[in-house]
């Protein structure tokens, strides 16, 4: 079985609004009898009456997030956790998401091969890294390769329990680059796709049947759209009338309209 994943922490609001659409949109794809939704939160009980396995995570915030000092770290050490729980395949959610026809069968197919990741991002993705050297777990010495480093984004990471090797060896590379944390703030990704890099790992990415929105103008727009869609009531999943296409021209046009309506809040 398929354990589709998602993470809750925090108890913001407008975070836990964006699980709430993905993990409906997701919903309309799945055979409960073939994949399964898992939510870890460090809030398990705001979700007893959804239709999902939960995770109390609340316990292990701190070690998973470096004590505190970088909470993105979570991510790979709960799909970890998630593929030793399991021992089946998981494929971790960014909540802010939107899942379309044919997404699951893509999954299926993709994560026979591969580990699934949302997209490539780029070559060399943190230059200031160069000359920087560690000591991975299972892959030995690692040097920062300006010709040859790269980094997919992870608002999917999809694998097995093949992979929990090259877990130890991401966390590790997270572990080392802890300190700069803030001036990087995409080190979690960054270590996944270095280590899937040198161990020859395949990746196979979904962005089609995936839509991600992570960036602020999209993320602002979809704020709207999720707010306006979608029953205030938290336990009903009802879908929308209608999904958020994330046309270019409405976003430009959302955004300038709230850019208008919210500047005093710039003098707050």
């Amino acid at each position: 079985m398929l354990n589709y994943l998602y993470l809750d922490y925090g108890g913001k609001p407008k975070y836990r609004a964006e699980l709430k659409y993905s993990l409906i949109s997701l919903q309309a794809e799945l055979d409960p009898a073939r994949a399964r939704i898992v939510v870890a939160s460090d809030a398990p009980q705001i979700y007893r009456h959804w239709p999902v396995t939960v995770m109390d995570i609340a316990p292990r915030i701190g070690e998973w997030s470096g004590g505190g000092l970088y909470f993105h770290r979570i991510k790979p050490a709960l799909v970890r956790q998630a593929l030793e729980l399991f021992g089946e395949p998981v494929l971790f959610l960014d909540s802010d998401s939107i899942i379309r026809p044919g997404f699951h069968a893509e999954v299926v197919e993709k994560m026979a091969a591969s580990v699934v990741m949302n997209r490539f991002e780029k070559h060399n993705p943190i230059p200031p890294l160069k000359g920087f050297r560690t000591r991975l777990p299972h892959l030995g010495a690692y040097r920062y390769d300006v010709a040859h480093s790269w980094m997919y984004n992870s608002g999917l990471i999809g694998m097995t329990t093949r992979h929990l090797p090259l877990l130890d060896d991401s966390l590790a590379m997270i572990d080392a680059l802890i300190g700069r944390a803030k001036k990087f703030p995409a080190i979690e990704q960054f270590a996944l796709s270095e280590v899937l890099r040198l161990s020859q790992t395949p990746i196979a990415e979904i962005h089609d049947s995936f839509l991600h929105y992570w960036q602020g103008r999209r993320r602002i727009y979809m704020a709207n759209q999720i707010h306006k869609s979608i029953s205030q009531d938290w336990d009903d999943l009802t879908p929308p009338t209608q999904w958020a296409e994330m046309n270019y021209w409405d976003v430009r046009a959302y955004n300038y309209y709230h850019g208008v309506t919210h500047v005093m809040e710039l003098f707050k």
